[in-house]
This record gives structure tokens, sequence and C-alpha cells, in this order.
């Protein structure tokens, strides 16, 4: 049985929506490091095999790394995709199980909304001070703005996720490959 299908029909549609977006950023973050490891590869054949590096190859790495990981970001706040080592499984099973994920849910949105917030503050700096990086000169407001966005998104898919959980009093969601959480 899916168990999706025991959602509200809006937050069903919403899920999907999300759910999208998420696929769009992981496609993403897949483009990046197929990026990074193209230019890896010709900065390591340019540098030993012709002795012409590629100029600003580290800040390119530093970026897209940058790239994969905030792109990522949004699609595992939403699929609570986070390594957990679950020491304590009977934490989370039935009403008590349930309650400690919404409050973990709390936390998580609100951690992650003062993150933004702080990162944003920064993108503001370096926008406000021309900052640019050493050896490229790109402007580092257009990289850490691209960074706040993907985190208020993640923050954002967070709450989302929090309110599936809290629409479903005393059950958990389902983990994304269908499976349930074991005693639910």
């Amino acid at each position: 049985m899916n168990d999706v299908a025991n959602d509200h029909p809006l937050i069903a549609r919403l899920n999907r929506f999300a759910g999208r977006i998420a696929d769009i950023c992981l496609m993403l973050a897949c483009l990046v490091l197929l990026w990074l490891v193209a230019l890896t590869c010709v900065d390591v054949i340019g540098r030993y095999f012709f002795r012409a590096p590629v100029v600003g190859a580290t800040e390119l790495v530093q970026i897209s790394m940058a790239g994969t990981i905030f792109f990522s970001l949004p699609a595992m706040f939403l699929r609570d995709d986070q390594v957990v080592v679950d020491l304590f499984s009977f934490v989370r099973k039935g009403w008590f199980g349930w309650a400690v994920c919404v409050v973990f849910s709390l936390v998580t949105v609100i951690a992650v909304f003062i993150v933004a917030d702080r990162v944003f503050d920064y993108a503001v700096r370096a926008w406000e001070d021309g900052d640019k990086t050493i050896y490229l000169h790109i402007p580092r407001y257009l990289i850490v703005s691209l960074i706040t966005a993907m985190i208020y998104l993640s923050a954002v898919f967070a709450a989302f996720r929090g309110l599936r959980l809290l629409l479903r009093p005393g059950r958990m969601l389902p983990d994304e490959t269908g499976g349930r959480v074991p005693g639910d």
C-alpha cells in the first residue's frame, strides 16, 4: 500500500511539485559534479603533460564543490536523507516517536532558517563591498546568493516535510523507498 495516498490531495500535489524541484536541484548537482570531474581531468592533463594548468582551477574546484553540496541540500531535506545512526530505534515508534520527529522537524527548520539568514547577510556584505575571488575575479555575492537560495529552499522543504508529519498524528512518514519505519 502506498502510504502517500493517506495525505490530503493538496499536500500530495505539493509533495509531487516539491519532489520535481528537488529532482531539478539534484540534476544541477550532478551537472556541477560532472563539470568538476572534467575540470580536474583537464587540469591534471594540462599540468603534467603540457605544463599548463588551468588558471584559477583551485577557485573553480571550490565553487564547484559548494555547488554540488548546496544543490543537493534541498532534496536531502525534502526526502529526509540525512545520515542517521539509529541506536535507539524504540524512540521512533508510536506517538512518542511521532512527537520526537515533530520536535526535531521544528528545530531543524529554525536552525536552517538561522543559517540561511546568516549566509544572506554575508551575500549582502559581499555585494556591498564588491568582494571578488582572488584569481578569476568572480563576484562572491553571485555564488553566495545562490547558496543562500538553496539553503532557504532547504528550509522550506524541511518545513513542508514537518507539515506532512504534523498532519499524520501518531504515524511516521514512509521513507523514500516506500518502506516504513520499523514498528510503526
